[in-house]
């Protein structure tokens, strides 16, 4: 029989041994993990090495350049310029009467028709025979009265018009500055108040050419209804003329013009009776033309007679030029001009007298840098181009890439435009497809 002794020695050493036992396999545990994880790394390298080996290769997208058109950045002569508002006037005008008593019979031509010397424009019937008037001087003094305030009422509305053609001026003249004055006025370059200044002056003009209009209406209807009583009034005196009895003849008067030109008006239709004093047509000489320009005081100094000015439809388009032959000694200080006149032959029958053409008179000429329009693009208000530069500046034929640059404009003429600033001469620019690329893109010279 085990004392209680020896069972507490075997219990103890039965613990230590139990204790032991994971410690060793611990251990054990220990030095196979790394070879284990040793051979697995391996195999887990060698798949992937071999996956790579199998994978196709990468493909590096390159991008297609784009086909434009380059111009190059030149010397070119730049002309000082600046363009007003002409109108045009006849160097010769005649106004043609009847200057016989009768019908008018027959109208040969129309308005703006192109007639020389000589031409037949119209035909009167008149009576010719002897007649007596008798002594009816009431009669008598109703045509001349009703006569004299028909000639007052037309010379009045003569100066009504004239005046139609000054207004005009002023209304484009005024126009052009509050263009200019609102577009200063959006950039911040001036205060708001001037620009409506200049608003103002544009209304005011708009005003008094619409009053002008209004009068001349008025005038046009007292002129006209003049006429009628002078006509009324020679019937009412031929009543009391007494007829010899010679038989009538009727003569057939025809009125000519008298130089080659433009039948500018006819005033009577077809069955009209006329008078001596009755004016039926007029004729304008085209061929020259003189051109009156309202020229800015600021540019006074710099006007000289044999100035070249250049004549502008309005398709913008050049129709001819002409030379200074007349500067007025006075300024107009209701418009701050200066009226000029040139003359323009008119060649090719372009243009007519009474109408109005833009004027350009050129002060100086000089050199300086100049690209074509179709460049430039604009950003905020402000002016770009794509320059052309090499991707590679050491490699000779390395491809080319387009940059945006800001420049600084000056006039257009002839659809080139002065670069005041940004460009250098050589260097080429973009002018075609400025939408289709971007900074930095690669393109291709066509």
């Amino acid at each position: 029989m085990k004392s209680p002794e020896s069972e507490a020695k075997v219990q103890k050493n039965n613990s230590t041994n139990t204790i032991k036992s994971p410690r060793w396999w611990q251990r054990l545990l220990l030095i196979l993990l790394p070879i284990a994880l040793t051979v697995g790394g391996i195999t887990i390298l060698w798949r992937l090495l071999a996956r790579q080996k199998n994978s196709p290769p990468s493909t590096t997208v390159q991008q297609v350049p784009v086909s434009v058109k380059l111009a190059e950045v030149q010397f070119g002569n730049i002309t000082e310029s600046s363009e007003f508002i002409a109108s045009l006037q006849s160097l010769r005008s005649t106004s043609l009467q009847a200057n016989i008593q009768g019908k008018v019979s027959q109208i040969f031509v129309k308005e703006g028709n192109q007639v020389l010397a000589e031409t037949p424009l119209l035909q009167i019937d008149s009576n010719n025979q002897p007649i007596n008037i008798s002594n009816n001087n009431t009669n008598n003094t109703a045509v001349l009265e009703t006569t004299q305030q028909l000639q007052n009422a037309r010379t009045k509305l003569q100066n009504l018009e004239a005046q139609r053609l000054s207004l005009l001026q002023k209304i484009r003249l005024n126009q052009e500055n509050y263009e200019k004055y609102s577009s200063l006025a959006a950039e911040g370059a001036i205060s708001r108040q001037t620009k409506d200044e200049y608003a103002q002056k544009l209304e005011a003009a708009k005003t008094n050419f619409k009053n002008l209009e209004v009068n001349i209406q008025k005038g046009q209807a007292v002129v006209s209804k003049l006429e009628t009583a002078v006509k009324s009034a020679q019937v009412n005196a031929s009543r009391n003329i007494i007829q010899t009895n010679i038989p009538q003849q009727i003569q057939l008067y025809k009125i000519n013009a008298p130089f080659k030109g433009t039948v500018a008006d006819i005033s009577v239709k077809i069955g009209d009776l006329v008078n001596p004093s009755t004016r039926v047509a007029t004729v304008t000489q085209n061929q020259p033309l003189e051109v009156d320009i309202p020229v800015s005081l600021d540019k006074k100094s710099e006007l000289r007679k044999g100035m070249i000015v250049e004549l502008i439809d309005s398709k913008g388009e050049n129709i001819g030029t002409g030379k200074v032959f007349f500067i007025s000694p006075e300024d107009n200080n209701t418009t701050n001009t200066v009226l000029v006149k040139a003359l323009f032959e008119n060649g090719k029958g372009k243009m007519q007298a009474g109408h109005f053409a833009r004027a350009r008179i050129n002060w100086n000429q000089h050199s300086g840098l100049q690209i074509p329009a179709e460049a430039v693009f604009s950003i905020a208000g402000k002016s770009f181009v794509y320059v052309a530069e090499k991707l590679n500046s050491t490699i000779p034929n390395s491809q080319l890439i387009a940059k945006q640059k800001q420049i600084k404009l000056g006039k257009i003429r002839d659809n080139r435009y002065q670069v005041i600033e940004g460009l250098e001469p050589g260097e080429k620019v973009v002018v075609s497809k400025l939408l289709n690329i971007k900074d930095g893109e690669i393109i291709m010279a066509q």
